[in-house]
C-alpha cells in the first residue's frame, strides 16, 4: 500500500508543478494588467482603463481587480445611474481637473457595475479581505457626497454604514488620510463630536498638510468649546488651502472662533482661553 501511495505521489508531482506554474503565471499576468490599468488612469485614459479591467475580470470575481474597478468607478465617472452603471471618458492630460469630470455632460452611463452588490458578494466569499471593507466605506461616503444612490436609506444610515466599514478596515490596517477624514466627518455629521476627534487627528498624522481635516477639526473643537484648539486648526486650514474660496471659508470660521474667545473671556462661567 505504501508503495502504491508513493507511486501515485510521483505521478502527481508533475501535474501539481504544472498547476502551480500556471497559477503563478496567471497571477503575474493579472498584476501586469493592473499596473497597466493604473498607468492609464494616471494618463487620464479612464475609459480605456475600465475596458482593460472589464476584460481582465468580466464576472467581478477577482478581489484585486474589483477593488481597482471600484476606485475608478467612484472617482472618475462622468455620469452614473445610482452608482450601478457608469460612463467614463479618455481625456488629454490638460483637458480638465478631475473635479470637473461631472460637468462634461452628454454621456450615457453604459458600463454596468453595481458597486455595493459586487463588493458585498465578494466580502461574503472573502471575509478576511478588509480591503473590501475599505472599498465599502468609500462607496457609502461617495453615496453621501453625491446624493445619487441609496435614496431609501436616509443620510444618517448612510453615515452609520460608512463608519461601520471604515472602522472595520482601520482595525485591520486598511486606511489612509482620506478614509480617516471620512470617518471623522461621518461622526461629525451625526453629532458625535468627541468620536470624530481621533479620526481627524489620525488623518492629519498621515497627511499633516491636508487642510480639510484641519478645517473640520476646527468646527469640532468649536462645538466642544475648546476654542484655542479650534483657532489653531482654523489658522492652519486658512494657511494651507490653495484657493481663495476655501481660504475665505476658513477665515470666516476663524473670525467666529475669535468672537467666541472674546465672549468667553468676558463672561464668567464660560470657558476662557488661557
Amino acid at each position: 500500500m505504501r508503495r502504491f501511495v508513493l507511486l501515485l505521489s510521483l505521478l502527481l508531482l508533475p501535474w501539481l508543478g504544472m498547476a502551480q506554474t500556471k497559477a503563478a503565471s496567471e497571477a503575474a499576468a493579472q498584476a501586469t494588467a493592473l499596473r497597466r490599468a493604473n498607468q492609464l488612469v494616471l494618463e487620464r485614459h479612464y475609459e480605456s482603463a475600465w475596458k482593460l479591467l472589464k476584460v481582465l475580470d468580466p464576472l467581478n470575481v477577482e478581489p484585486a481587480v474589483v477593488l481597482q474597478k471600484t476606485e475608478l468607478a467612484l472617482k472618475y465617472y462622468t455620469d452614473t445611474d445610482e452608482l450601478k452603471r457608469f460612463a467614463f471618458r479618455d481625456l488629454k492630460l490638460l483637458d480638465l481637473s478631475p473635479d470637473s469630470l461631472r460637468q462634461l455632460g452628454q454621456d450615457t452611463a453604459r458600463y454596468s457595475f453595481p458597486v455595493r452588490q459586487v463588493l458585498e458578494k465578494l466580502q461574503q466569499q472573502n471575509p478576511d479581505n478588509y480591503k473590501l471593507d475599505r472599498a465599502l466605506g468609500d462607496y457609502y461616503f461617495t453615496v453621501q457626497q453625491c446624493d445619487c444612490a441609496e435614496q431609501t436609506l436616509g443620510e444618517d444610515e448612510v453615515f452609520r454604514r460608512t463608519i461601520k466599514h471604515y472602522q472595520q478596515a482601520h482595525d485591520h490596517g486598511q486606511g489612509d488620510y482620506l478614509s480617516y477624514f471620512a470617518l471623522g466627518y461621518s461622526y461629525q455629521r451625526l453629532g458625535q463630536f468627541t468620536e470624530s476627534l481621533a479620526p481627524f487627528e489620525r488623518s492629519i498624522q498621515l497627511r499633516k498638510n491636508y487642510p480639510t481635516s484641519h478645517l473640520n477639526l476646527a468646527f469640532v473643537y468649536l462645538e466642544l468649546k475648546d476654542f484655542e484648539k479650534a483657532r489653531d486648526h482654523a489658522r492652519r486650514a486658512q494657511r494651507l488651502f490653495p484657493d481663495a474660496a476655501h481660504k475665505e471659508d476658513a477665515g470666516y470660521l476663524l473670525s467666529q472662533i475669535e468672537e467666541r474667545i472674546k465672549t468667553a473671556a468676558s463672561s464668567p462661567g464660560l470657558p476662557k482661553a488661557p
